[in-house]
């Protein structure tokens, strides 16, 4: 068998029915190395503490799953639909989440130091305390999102939609690139 067929084989049993698929089972196949979870629908799945780090979770349907305090670092979840999701203290560190639909989601006190955020929807999440360190929200959309205690030192928010301006007293803005591509600096 050459190596091109191989590509799609799958041992039996193992047929991508992503309808029939429950945490349990993401889990299982977690465990036994699988991380190609492209397309998956989780909605409303309870994900609380589970470990999918380095997983392929692009274009995937989380909308309203409990993912907090999940651990989803080197994750790529571009394109995936998380809306209303729970991600409250998630590892979210080097995750790719461009594309992503974040519309209300909780992402309190979530850590997305190096997250890649680009033409993410953030409309409506709650960034309290969150972690945003070096994370690249370029032309993410920020509008009514909660950025209260949140952390964006060294974030790049180029051409990014905010509604109205960030507060420095708010938020820790240290050598932040704001929407208008000015560097933030403390005085």
């Amino acid at each position: 068998m050459d190596m091109d067929a191989r590509a799609g084989w799958m041992p039996p049993g193992w047929e991508m029915h992503w309808s029939d698929i429950d945490a349990e089972a993401l889990l299982r196949r977690y465990g036994q190395g699988e991380r190609n979870f492209r397309e998956i629908n989780l909605s409303g799945a309870k994900l609380w503490r589970m470990d999918l780090s380095g997983a392929d979770l692009s274009g995937a349907d989380l909308v309203g799953a409990d993912l907090s305090e999940a651990n989803l670092s080197e994750a790529n979840l571009s394109g995936a639909n998380l809306t209303g999701a729970n991600l409250r203290r998630a590892n979210l560190i080097d995750t790719k989440l461009m594309l992503a639909s974040l519309r209300g989601a909780n992402l309190e006190q979530a850590e997305l130091t190096h997250a890649i955020l680009e033409q993410a929807d953030l409309s409506w999440a709650n960034l309290t305390a969150a972690n945003l360190s070096a994370a690249n929200l370029n032309r993410a959309v920020l509008v009514d999102a909660n950025l209260t205690a949140a952390i964006l030192r060294g974030a790049t928010l180029k051409h990014a939609k905010l509604k109205g301006k960030l507060d420095p007293g708010q938020v820790e803005l240290g050598w932040t690139i704001l929407p208008d591509g000015t560097v933030y600096q403390r005085s």
